[in-house]
């Protein structure tokens, strides 16, 4: 009962709060409908940009988009797929390839300006990524920072004194968390899954799984959003929210959430497979190619893993500073 009760009063309390609910309920849903619609339409082709004095293009490929320009533009652009690699005409005929995809891929590049032709055969991580995939990708850091925003309950309560109150209820803080977690859990995966079933039906996108596998899909990283909040509040606090978006960003980036890099470096290839966000973008990515959830308990486990230390984590600091009453 007591946990209905706190379930109850947090619904009521998450429904007076305008700004909540039109993010979470509104705007998040119209984002990820338009990112879904938008991606379907998306140009496969590569964006290439070519830095050179010269305005002329002499090699030409229908899978192949040049942007002749006179200064090189900034790294960043790779990093946020507006272009697939930066080419530098050195003198002619001599190109240099700067690219954050696979060394396989920038020869190819360079095969290309330099002799006219891509190589054959060339198949890289990012050409095998479809609609769905990259749809998820995108889905998966706007979830990840709308947990910190929804557990807003739990630093409120903490900052105002209330939590030590509630506390003198029949309620533990075990029993608190986990009803904020649930609650911050429906407030992310029901507008989500939403929003997705009615731009799947109503608008007949591609999104790359079915109903089924959606749910489950968005039901893990729900609870991976979930627990990761928990974990930043709990550390943070103050600001956790702008803290916790920052490393949502980079580390997305780097899990190849909006575009997948490998092969350049293998110590960071190393430090990026530790992140759940690759994990996660490696299983979804083989489960758009036709093979089972199954097939990839490893990246189950290793999710599992992390979802369970960081509300044990963020468990054990909120007990730890309630001993030292810091809240």
């Amino acid at each position: 009962m007591n946990i209905i009760n706190l379930l109850k009063n947090n619904f009521l309390r998450i429904l007076a709060k305008k700004e909540i609910i039109v993010v979470a309920l509104v705007i998040v849903p119209l984002m990820i409908g338009v990112g879904i619609l938008f991606s379907g339409k998306m140009d496969r082709s590569a964006n290439i940009a070519l830095v050179s004095n010269s305005t002329e293009i002499v090699s030409k490929d229908s899978r192949i988009k040049i942007h002749v320009m006179k200064e090189k533009p900034a790294i960043s652009d790779l990093l946020l797929s507006k272009y697939d690699a930066i080419v530098e005409e050195k003198k002619p005929g001599i190109y240099d390839v700067t690219s954050i995809k696979s060394k396989a891929d920038k020869k190819s590049i360079k095969n290309f300006f330099e002799v006219g032709k891509l190589l054959p055969g060339d198949q890289s991580e990012q050409s095998t990524r479809g609609a769905g995939a990259r749809i998820i990708g995108i889905i998966l850091m706007i979830l990840l920072m709308q947990g910190v925003a929804l557990i807003t309950l739990f630093p409120e309560d903490r900052n105002l004194k209330t939590f030590r109150r509630i506390l003198t209820a029949p309620v533990s803080e075990r029993l608190y968390i986990f009803a904020q977690g649930i609650m911050t859990f429906l407030f992310i995966f029901l507008p989500t899954y939403i929003a997705l079933v009615i731009t799947k039906l109503c608008f007949d996108a591609d999104i790359g799984y079915g109903l089924l596998m959606l749910a489950i899909l968005i039901g893990i990283l729900s609870v991976l959003a979930t627990s990761l909040a928990l974990f930043f509040v709990a550390v943070i606090e103050r600001e956790a929210s702008v803290t916790a978006s920052g490393i949502y960003m980079i580390t997305c980036i780097l899990a190849g959430c909006f575009y997948s890099f490998t092969g350049n470096n293998k110590i960071l290839d190393l430090l990026c497979s530790i992140l759940p966000q690759k994990q996660y973008m490696t299983m979804i990515q083989g489960i758009e190619n036709g093979n089972g959830i199954l097939q990839f308990k490893g990246q189950l486990i290793y999710l599992l893993i992390w979802i369970v230390v960081l509300w044990l984590l963020g468990s054990s600091v909120t007990k730890m500073k309630m001993k030292k009453g810091a809240f």
